[in-house]
């Protein structure tokens, strides 16, 4: 499945008005900020990474990133250790990510209690930055058609989300899902692409370089979807009716 012509030009009418390096740097999330060096995003990585490489990945993992996320009631997280997915092969990302990202977060969506959508995702997010991002429900809030105060000028899914019990929740069992997650990773795919060949560089910090885990300036779909987040919790904290977003509890 490709990207449509829709998709291509809300994507470039999206790059033309936003200026990427800046929205990576000014992510946020529990103080993890980039002149701090995204000590929590790259812990976890680092961590889940290698968990995913040497197809060890297990509830120890899930616990991290939800205690990161805010997830509710992690005490509910239960999953069969290890996970049973295989996402590297000779320590290269697996040749069917690329192609089929849509049924990787489907596996897991099986394979793990307690996770929906958004920490399925998450998990990809960690484990494999070279081909995947995250999705949340902010992100689907301005991307997605479900929410009329945040969304609608850059429209690139066709998600909903829902809000109930002072949560905000991407409903799985909606016509959209898992295929759109499918959408998205293409989306951040393009993006990256984009900038690379247009040599806008992305200001990794420091220690993402020194590790090896980053080439200079070049960008990852997880480093494309770390400023798409930075732009979507700007636009959902001005939105005037809910001042304090509640955390995603999907």
């Amino acid at each position: 499945m490709t990207l449509s012509e829709s998709h291509h030009a809300t994507i470039n009418r999206f790059l033309q008005d936003h200026d990427l390096p800046d929205l990576y740097r000014s992510y946020t999330w529990k103080g993890d900020t980039w002149e701090k060096g995204f000590p929590d995003l790259f812990r976890l990585e680092e961590m889940i990474s290698q968990a995913a490489m040497d197809n060890a990945l297990d509830r120890t993992h899930l616990i991290e990133i939800a205690t990161w996320g805010s997830l509710p009631n992690p005490k509910n997280v239960s999953c069969q250790d290890p996970i049973r997915i295989s996402l590297y092969h000779d320590g290269a990302p697996a040749f069917w990510l690329e192609n089929e990202p849509e049924n990787a977060v489907c596996i897991l969506g099986c394979r793990i209690r307690g996770f929906g959508p958004t920490y399925c995702s998450k998990v990809l997010h960690f484990a494999v930055p070279q081909i995947f991002g995250a999705i949340d429900t902010r992100l689907v809030r301005v991307f997605g058609k479900g929410d009329p105060l945040s969304g609608g000028k850059y429209q690139l899914l066709d998600l909903n989300v829902s809000y109930s019990n002072n949560l905000w929740q991407i409903p799985r069992d909606q016509e959209g899902w898992p295929r759109e997650y499918g959408t998205w990773v293409r989306v951040l795919n393009h993006i990256a692409g984009a900038l690379n060949t247009e040599g806008i560089a992305c200001p990794h910090p420091e220690q993402y370089l020194q590790s090896g885990r980053r080439e200079e300036g070049k960008w990852l779909p997880a480093d494309v979807e770390t400023a798409l987040f930075s732009y979507a919790s700007q636009v959902v904290k001005g939105d005037h009716d809910i001042q304090i977003v509640p955390i995603d509890g999907s």
